[in-house]
């Protein structure tokens, strides 16, 4: 399904990372045949609110900077992709604030990050955190280790699925990514190693069990396996942690056949944006090499 008559909107500051995730926004809207809509947005000091006041030509001159980084960033998009509608869009305005304000209006928000290290949750950075557990949209977070130098679409789509209700919206966007790509789905169910009967995690899970798992994860695919009959689908049950046991996927087998995108919903409850977006899709965002597109459920306020 292409959404007609919106873009996908994509977050940039001058920087690499930025840069890498316009690149892969660009693939994105040439795959669903959307303009791309590029959006630099910088704070600037708010008159009445400081003890020093900037001179205008102060405030001419960031803006003239900041100027040039969207022309270059979206020049460098052009001439990658000529056929794509760019269009560009400068504000002056926390860039969480408006990336979240535009995502109203967009079907896919797109930002880059810049995690590393055991703390990467934390440095991914306040921007990408914020806006996949904010945004209106589907938000895809593409990390600096995103191959772009390839065709992605060769890969599969993995859709990890949390056996509640509340996936439904991230169980149709998968379906979708796989389908406009014309690649595969891998549905991925992982039984928590939290319950009881898991206490001997390292072994499979026992046949009763596996049994359960494959029904409820075939129950929740039927409806949109309906949807999309020329999607193929791989329904596949790990034990473990959810987040790990999704990244171990990337791990092993045959290049073609570990996925080149998550698609995972944010199962985030609460005010705060951590719990908003939720551990799984936070250490996914932060420790994987592929872009992650968190999916909020239906209503989601």
């Amino acid at each position: 399904m292409v959404v007609e008559g919106v873009s996908i909107t994509v977050g940039v500051d001058g920087s690499v990372e930025s840069l890498t995730a316009a690149h892969w926004a660009a693939k994105e809207a040439e795959i669903r045949r959307l303009p791309l809509h590029v959006v630099l947005a910088m704070n600037e000091p708010v008159a009445g609110h400081s003890d020093y006041v900037f001179p205008p030509a102060v405030l001419a001159a960031a803006r003239s900077v900041n100027r040039a980084r969207l022309d270059r960033a979206a020049s460098f998009l052009r001439d990658l992709h000529p056929d794509l509608d760019v269009h560009t869009d400068l504000e002056s305005a926390d860039p969480r604030r408006a990336l979240v304000a535009g995502s109203k209006d967009t079907a896919l928000t797109v930002v880059g990050c810049r995690g590393r290290g055991r703390l990467a949750e934390v440095l991914i950075g306040s921007v990408a955190l914020h806006v996949a557990a904010h945004a209106h949209s589907p938000v895809a977070v593409v990390p600096p280790a995103t191959d772009l130098s390839v065709d992605g679409r060769d890969r599969p789509v993995l859709l990890g699925v949390d056996g509640g209700s509340s996936g439904s919206a991230a169980i149709g966007y998968g379906f979708e990514e796989a389908a406009v790509r014309a690649t595969r789905l891998q549905a991925v169910l992982v039984l928590d190693d939290t319950e009881p009967w898991l206490a001997d995690e390292g072994r499979a899970p026992r046949r009763p069990t596996l049994d359960r798992a494959l029904a409820l994860l075939s129950e929740q695919l039927a409806p949109w396996e309906g949807k999309y009959p020329s999607v193929p689908v791989d329904q596949i049950v790990r034990r473990g942690r959810p987040a790990p046991a999704l990244l171990e996927c990337l791990a092993h087998g045959p290049v073609r056949d570990r996925p080149g995108l998550f698609v995972v919903g944010s199962r985030g409850r609460g005010g705060l944006a951590g719990l908003l977006l939720g551990s799984t899709s936070q250490q996914l965002i932060a420790r994987g090499t592929v872009p992650v597109i968190v999916v909020r459920p239906e209503g989601g306020d």
